[in-house]
């Protein structure tokens, strides 16, 4: 009997069983996410400065290079957009600018940004983002 088919097909079981996405804790739910293109537009940023509180950078990943077989790029991008905002939270910040995505590798997804303590939630106008 040939049993590496056998220790493959458990190894494979095994792995799959680890593909849970992040999710957001309940709190979390509140965090706003704002996305700004490449070009980031300073009046937007002055803005979030004069009305909010920086708390600092934050930055949300999903994903390893054992499971990203078995997670779709929706639920990889997800669970980085739901990392980042239980990070946000934990920091005590309430609303993220996010910079950019970062993506080096093809077995996650990473999104860098900028964590604020906002007192009311910010309109941003489609001419800015």
């Amino acid at each position: 009997m040939n049993i590496r088919p056998s220790l493959t097909i458990i190894l494979v079981v095994l792995l799959s069983s680890c593909t849970n996405i992040i999710r957001t804790d309940e709190d979390s739910n509140n965090v706003r996410l704002y996305f700004l293109k490449h070009v980031i537009d300073k009046s937007v940023i002055t803005e979030f400065e004069n009305d909010c509180t920086h708390i600092g950078e934050v930055i949300g990943s999903e994903g390893h290079w054992y499971t990203y077989l078995f997670i779709s790029n929706t639920n990889l991008t997800q669970g980085a957009l739901n990392d980042m905002k239980n990070k946000t939270h934990a920091m005590g910040a309430d609303t993220v600018i996010v910079h950019d995505y970062i993506s080096s590798f093809a077995t996650s997804v990473t999104f860098l940004g900028q964590a604020y303590k906002c007192s009311r939630p910010h309109v941003i106008n489609k001419s800015n983002n």
